[in-house]
Parts: structure tokens; sequence; C-alpha cells
């Protein structure tokens, strides 16, 4: 018997009891399940019983609200007891058999009541735990969104107290866009109210419909109020299609909702006379809404505001309202560009340059700069200080001139450390200013985090060993990190002795590790080194013990290496002079423990 016919028919009695018991004659679902039932209905009693209750709800009646729950209660009783998986060799094939058959049967498989019960508990108790058990369910792969049992407990979840349980349910259901919980949501939505749960709702109904109709939306604008309606204006405004609607609403709504139509508005280049007219009206009301428009005229805009702040700003540096409105200001120009926008760096960006370096890194890594940029980069320059003036004439230089070029201009910044590398482009000054225009290449190459292929094209392959070969250490570690690749001569050698470095320098996490021995590593003599000192300073806790015993079983160690390893560790955080209260004591317990026999494994 194919579990697939009774989970179709259970499905389907599920949703006419919480839509209406009237629909299940109605629903082409149930009647064809029954049908096929009906195939089977002979070859046992309780399949007969189904097959006759089932019949038994399409016979007109005023009610069949009992009898739905009560087949219910037959359909669970018997896919938790006789039915068998998919797979079985007298099952009824069905039409998606072949695309189901790659399928792992633990996918079918009927889960029990009682598996469930951690998961059911997570999802309608509160107390500590919850958001591991719900983290582990999901980890599973197991269908728990299809699982009629828990769906109404998903629903429920979504309006926990605890923000993040909830967030953490609603990126579950996203993600997993199960089509069976889209009409839970449409019964479950009432625009009218106020609650934060019904604005998860209609982004969750608008996720896994894919987009819903115009008069949807405008439906759920009209009976909405405060986030839900700017939500669902927003969703609107991501169609094309529905863009006369918008200009309708910007003529009706009022206040925030105004401000919302207006952000979905700044998304269209033909609503540049209606974005530009508001802004210039209340600039400080619609800054949000214009806020990282691709379009030159919105940057025009902003730099307009900014050159009339400019004379104030300027005599009071340290007024705090003007820095405020600054900040707010290119925040907003944040992945804008214009020329008026790029004279703005020497003159506010100046200002607030915190600000402005968050504008720069957004620019420099949307490859290849523009022409109007790069001429601003090389106005900017000699006002910079060390290291962020060589972070970005490093970046400029990738884009300007060959990896030959780029690697004689600054490989020089090395060559007290390296011998005889290259020229330097400018004069270098003190050592505490050349390691400053160090960290600035450092901290360029961690761009390459997100972009590795541009780095892999732009970097001369003289800049592995000559970066990777420093004895200091920089915390731009992701960069050159992700420029790892096997066919660069000696790259295991390479990285695997600069991780093995960084590692004295910071606490070994357990991918630290697990690249080490990817990489063919075999000295963890030393690893924890970075760790000691860190510990030393601020205390050697029961977690850092915990987490250190499950590093040290990940690296295979023989029992005489793990000893050594755990006692180089208690010599070093054994010397704090306040050791009080952490767990120096058992960490030395654990060294007796594997000196008189136990297995690691105990720890």
């Amino acid at each position: 018997m194919n579990a697939e016919i009774l989970t179709t028919m259970r499905e389907s009695l599920f949703q006419c009891a919480l839509t209406g018991s009237e629909r299940i004659a109605e629903d082409p679902r149930f009647s064809r399940a029954l049908a096929e039932l009906g195939n089977h209905r002979g070859e046992a009693k309780v399949l007969e019983e189904l097959a006759r209750r089932g019949e038994q709800l399409l016979l007109p009646a005023e009610e069949r609200g009992a009898q739905i729950l009560d087949l219910l209660a037959l359909l669970d009783a018997v896919l938790l007891t006789q039915s068998k998986a998919a797979g079985s060799g007298d099952e009824v094939p069905s039409e998606e058999a072949v695309q189901k058959e790659e399928i792992p049967e633990l996918y079918y498989r009927q889960e029990s009541y009682r598996s469930l019960e951690s998961l059911r508990l997570a999802l309608t108790e509160s107390g500590k735990g919850r958001m591991e058990v719900l983290k582990a369910a999901r980890e599973s792969k197991r269908p728990y969104l299809e699982d009629l049992r828990l769906r109404p407990l998903f629903l429920r979840a979504l309006g926990d107290r605890y923000a993040e349980f909830a967030d953490e349910v609603e990126t579950w259901i996203r993600e997993e866009r199960p089509q069976s919980m889209l009409s839970l949501l449409r019964h479950a939505f009432a625009p009218e109210q106020k609650e934060r749960l019904q604005c998860r709702y209609f982004t969750l109904i608008d996720a896994l419909s894919g987009g819903e109709s115009e008069s949807f939306y405008t439906d759920v604008i009209a009976r909405s109020q405060g986030e839900l309606k700017e939500t669902a204006i927003a969703a609107l405004g991501k169609h094309p299609e529905f863009y006369g609607t918008l200009l309708s609403l910007e003529k009706t709504e009022k206040n925030k909702a105004h401000v919302a139509v207006i952000a979905a508005l700044a998304k269209y280049p033909e609503a540049e006379e209606v974005v530009r007219e508001n802004f210039l009206k209340k600039p400080a009301r619609y800054l949000d809404a214009i806020a990282h428009c691709p379009f030159p005229y919105a940057a025009d805009l902003v730099a307009a505001e900014m050159e009339k702040m400019y004379p104030d700003a300027e005599k009071e540096r340290e007024n705090r309202t003007y820095l405020e409105k600054m900040k707010e200001l290119w925040y907003a120009a944040i992945d804008m560009e214009s020329p008026a926008l790029l004279r703005q760096l020497t003159r506010t960006g100046a200002i607030v340059s915190h600000v402005r370096r968050i504008y720069l890194n957004s620019r420099l890594w949307k490859t290849p700069l523009s022409a109007d940029f790069r001429a601003a980069l090389h106005t900017l320059l000699p006002s910079l200080p060390p290291r962020e003036q060589t972070k970005l004439d490093f970046l400029l230089a990738l884009e300007e001139k060959t990896p030959a070029e780029v690697y004689e201009m600054f490989s020089g910044l090395f060559a007290e450390r390296q011998g005889i590398l290259g020229k330097v482009k400018t004069a270098l000054g003190s050592q505490a200013e050349n390691q400053e225009r160090q960290d600035g290449i450092f901290e360029a190459t961690e761009s390459f985090c997100f972009r590795p292929a541009y780095g892999w094209e732009h970097m001369d392959p003289r800049w592995y060993p000559l970066l990777l070969q420093q004895k200091r250490y920089s915390e731009y570690e992701k960069g050159l990190r992700a420029l790892y690749r096997e066919d660069i001569p000696h790259a295991k050698e390479l990285w695997s002795a600069w991780e093995y470095h960084n590692l004295h320098h910071r606490i070994a996490e357990a991918e630290d590790l697990q690249r080490l021995k990817d990489y063919g590593w075999t000295d963890f003599s030393e690893v924890f080194d970075g760790g000691i000192k860190i510990w030393r300073e601020r205390t050697f806790y029961t977690y850092d013990l915990n987490e250190l015993n499950q590093k040290l079983l990940l690296l295979n160690l023989s029992k005489g290496k793990m000893l050594a390893l755990l006692e180089r560790i208690y010599q070093g955080v054994s010397k704090r002079q306040k050791s009080y209260g952490d767990a120096v004591p058992k960490l030395y317990a654990e060294i007796q423990a594997l000196k008189d026999g136990t297995d690691p494994e105990e720890l």
C-alpha cells in the first residue's frame, strides 16, 4: 500500500478541517485519493473502513466536522502502524514515482509522535534550549514542514515572544518554501490586526506564492496600518507591472506610508520627477526613501544637501547635531555615485571620515571603477593617513596597471624584511609608518574573500610567498585564505605555515585545525600558543576547556602528543597571578587522568 495515497487524503482533510468542512466535497485531491484507495479496499478491513468513511463525507450533510476528525484520527493510526515506505515492492506506482525514486527513503518514513516530542515542545513551550532543538531539526533535513501534525505549531511559533526564535522559524519556512503552508498562512492572515505576527504572515505569503495579484496587495494596503502597510507597499513596488498603482498611491497615502511609496518609486528611473519633487520639499523625511538609490539624480540630491550643510558643519566640527546629520547623508549615499557626490569626498567626507571610509569600501569592490571615481580617489589620496592611503592606492593600481607593475610599485614596502624586492613608489618613512603601509596592503587583500577570482587575475604570483611569509601577524586573514589554490606553486606549504603562524596570535578554532589537516600539516605542538596568551590575560574558563577538549579530539593525536600539548597549555595558563574561579585545576585533573589511563574521548 502506497503511503502517499493516505497522506494526500489526510492533508486534504486537515485543510478542510481548518477552512470549512463543507469544502471536502469540492476538493479534487480528496476525491482522487479516495478513488485510488478504492483499488486497495479489499486488501485489509481497515482500508475498507477508510474508504467507507471517506465515501460518507461526500454525501449531503449539514455538519461533517466530527466525521472529518474521526477519519483523521484513523488515518494517523494507519500511517503510523500499517503503511509501508515508498519503494516497497507492493506499493501502487504513482505518476511521480520516477521523479521520487532517487529521494532517500528517510524522507517518506513516517515520524512517530514520540520522535516529534522535542520539536513540538520547542515550538509551543518557553524556556532555554529551544533554539538548539529547532536548529538540530532543521539540520536533520527531515520534512518537518510537510508534517500535518506540526504545521499549526510552526504557524504558532511565528508569533513567539522570543523574536530570534520566531525569526529562525520564518527563515526555515522561507528557505524551504513548502507550498502546503500557503493555505494555512492565508487563512490565519488578518491585515486589520496591528501585531508584528501579521507582518510575518504577509512576507511569507508573498515569498511562498512568488508574488501575489495586484488586488491582494491593494487590499492589504487599504486594510492595514503601520509596518504591515509599509511592507505591503514595498512588496507591490517589486512588480514593474504595478507601477501605475504606485503612482496612484503616491497621491492618496500620507506620512510613513507615503515615504514607503516614494521608496518604492525610487527604484524606477521614470519616477525621477515625483521622487525629486517630494525630496526637495522635505529632505529629512524622504532621505531614507532614496537611500542607496542607483540613479545619478539621487546622488545629486544627497550631494546638494551635503553642500548646504558644509559651511556650518565646517565651522562647528564638534557640533553633534551636524555630525549626526552628515553621517546620515553619507550612509544614504552608499551605492550612489555622481560627479557632485564625488566632490564631497574631500569636503563633507573629511568631517565624517569613518563613514566616508565605509562609502569608499562599498564602491571599491564594484569593479571596474568609473573614470570619475578613479579621478576623485587620486585627488583624495594625499590627504589620507598612510595606512588608508596605501590601501586605496593599491586597489586603484590593481585596476589601472598590470599585475607585474603593481608588484614592483608596492613590494618594496616589505623589502626590509625580505631583502631586495623591487622599488618603493614613495620614500619609506619611519618603521612605524612603514608597518602602517604594510597593514594597508593586508587590509586591501581582505576584499578578495568576496571575490577571489579578481585577486587571482590581478595579483602577481610573487605576492603569495611575500605576504604569507611575513613574520608579523595581520588580522586580515580572510582575503589571503580565499586566494588559496592548489595549482599555485608550493601552495600547501605556504598556506599551512601561514595558518600555523597565525595561531600563535589568536585562539585556534575547529575550522583552523581542519584546514591544517587538509593541507597535510603534522606539527600541532604550538597550535594553541595564541590561545594561551589570551587565556592568561582574561582567565581560562570552563567553556574554554570544553572547547579545547573537542578540538583536541579533532586532531586525532596520539596519547603522548595530546599529553604534551595539554601540559604546554597548563604551563601557560597556570602562570596567571589571579587564577581563582577558572578551569586551570580542571585542566590539571584531566592531565592526571590521562596519565592514569583514561581514554581521551572520556574527558
